[in-house]
C-alpha cells in the first residue's frame, strides 16, 4: 500500500532539536509505552493529515493524536524570519518517532491497511473502521515525555459550528517528546553520537543503521532526557487562555533529504 508521505518534499535540516519548557491523568514525567496503534487519519474539509498513536502506559490506553501536514497536505512552511522552509513540529516528532523505533523515516515506512475500533463522534461510540497503519510501530516500546496540560474546554456553538472556550478549563496529557528505550536519547542526540565518530547522519539512515548507531551509545548518554526531568517533572503546564506567563512548549525540527546514498556503512 502506498505512503501517503513518499516522495514529500521536506526541508534540509534532519533531526529535531531539543529544546526544554518550562480522570486518570498522568503527572508530567517520562513513561515507556508500549505502541498499540499507528495509523494516519485525515481532515473532514482539508488535506491536512494526522497520525494518531494508541499507546499503552501502566496498563492505560492514551490517544495522541499529532498533526503532520497542513490544510493542503505539505509537511513543511515558510519561516517568516529566515524565509527558509522549515519542516512543520509535528512531521518531526512523528518522523524521529519512526527513526527511533524503526530506524526509518515517516515517508520510507510501509503501510497496511487495517481494521481498527476507533470512536465516532456520530454514533458517539466505538467503531470498527478501515485505516492505513504504520504496523512496524506495533508492539514496539517507545520511551515518551508526557506534559499534563491545563487547557480551555470548549463547546460546538450551533450557530456558528465553530467551537469556542466554555470559560472553564480541564486537565490533559500531551505527548511532547519521543526517545528510544535504552539509552533514552533524542533523535538528535543520535546524530550527534554519528557526527562525533565522523560520520554523516544522511548517509546512516541511507544504509539502514539508525538503531545500531543508538545501540552503539553509552547507558549514561541521554543527557538530555535528564535535563528534561530536572526542568518538567511534576509540572503542569497552562494552556488556557486565562494563563499567567509560562514557558514555552516544546518544539524541534528534523526532516528529510535527497542526499546519494554512501557505499560503506560506518557502523559494520
Amino acid at each position: 500500500m502506498t505512503n501517503i508521505f513518499s516522495g514529500k518534499t521536506t526541508a534540509k535540516e534532519k533531526v529535531e532539536d531539543d529544546f526544554l519548557a518550562g480522570s486518570g491523568i498522568l503527572d508530567t514525567d517520562m513513561y515507556l509505552a508500549k505502541i498499540k496503534t499507528a495509523y494516519i487519519g485525515k481532515a473532514a474539509s482539508s488535506e491536512a493529515r494526522n497520525v494518531t498513536l494508541l499507546l499503552d502506559i501502566n496498563g492505560r490506553e492514551y490517544r495522541s493524536q499529532i498533526w503532520v501536514s497542513n490544510r493542503a497536505g505539505e509537511v513543511t512552511y515558510k519561516d517568516k524570519k529566515t524565509g527558509e522552509d522549515k519542516n512543520l513540529p509535528g512531521f518531526n516528532q512523528v518522523n524521529s518517532l519512526c527513526l527511533l523505533v524503526a530506524g526509518q523515516e515517516m515517508g520510507a515506512m510501509d503501510v497496511e491497511e487495517l481494521t481498527v475500533k476507533l470512536y465516532d463522534f456520530e454514533s458517539k461510540r466505538e467503531l470498527p473502521q478501515a485505516v492505513d497503519c504504520f504496523t512496524a510501530l506495533h508492539g514496539e516500546d517507545v520511551m515518551v515525555a508526557m506534559q499534563r496540560q491545563t487547557v480551555d474546554k470548549q463547546a460546538k456553538n450551533d450557530a456558528t459550528g465553530a467551537y469556542e472556550n466554555t470559560g472553564e478549563v480541564r486537565d490533559q496529557n500531551e505527548v511532547v517528546k519521543f526517545f528510544a528505550n535504552g539509552p533514552t536519547v533524542t533523535i538528535s542526540e543520535v546524530a550527534e553520537f554519528v557526527k562525533s565518530l565522523g560520520g554523516d547522519f544522511d548517509d546512516v539512515i541511507n544504509d539502514g543503521d539508525v538503531l545500531k548507531a543508538i545501540t552503539r551509545m553509552d547507558a549514561d548518554a541521554g543527557a538530555y532526557a535528564e535535563k528534561w526531568l530536572e526542568r518538567n517533572k511534576g509540572q503542569t503546564y497552562n494552556k488556557s487562555s486565562g494563563k499567567k506567563a509560562a514557558g514555552s512548549p516544546f518544539s524541534g525540527g528534523s526532516g528529510s533529504s535527497d542526499k546519494p546514498k554512501k557505499s560503506t556503512s560506518l557502523f559494520d
